[in-house]
This record gives structure tokens, C-alpha cells and sequence, in this order.
């Protein structure tokens, strides 16, 4: 639980970052169209691999597929 507050507080930050500085996430407006258009392709993929690997291996496409929903969220 306490790994998904700080994942929550982290998205916050992005967000509010987002809103008051928006200069502070250009480096990734050239990217939005390719992230917002994969969703659905990386989010089959991961519940794949997900579903198909090891615990360890399941934390590891779980934090990538964490990374990509912020990413996807700030864009």
C-alpha cells in the first residue's frame, strides 16, 4: 500500500507540474501522439507478460506498465 501512495504522490506532482509549468514536460510533447496511440498495444502486451512470468518477473512488467500509465497520464 505504501508503494502505491507514493506512486499516487508522484502522479500528483506530474500533474500539478503539468498545470503550473507546462515548459516543464516539452521534452515530451513530440512524443504524445505515439504513447497516447499505443495504450491499448502496451497494455495487452503487459497483461500478457504479466500473466505469463514469475513473481519477480511480475513486479518488474508491473512497475514498467506503472511508468508507462504516468507517462501516458502527463502527456
Amino acid at each position: 500500500m505504501r508503494t502505491l501512495g507514493w506512486i499516487f504522490i508522484f502522479l500528483g506532482v506530474l500533474l500539478l507540474m503539468r498545470e503550473f509549468q507546462p515548459s516543464f514536460l516539452d521534452w515530451l510533447r513530440p512524443y504524445a501522439p505515439y504513447i497516447k496511440d499505443a495504450f491499448w498495444g502496451v497494455t495487452l502486451i503487459a497483461f500478457g507478460l504479466y500473466a505469463l512470468t514469475r513473481r519477480t518477473a511480475r513486479r518488474l512488467v508491473l512497475l514498467l506498465y506503472l511508468l508507462y500509465l504516468l507517462l501516458y497520464l502527463v502527456v
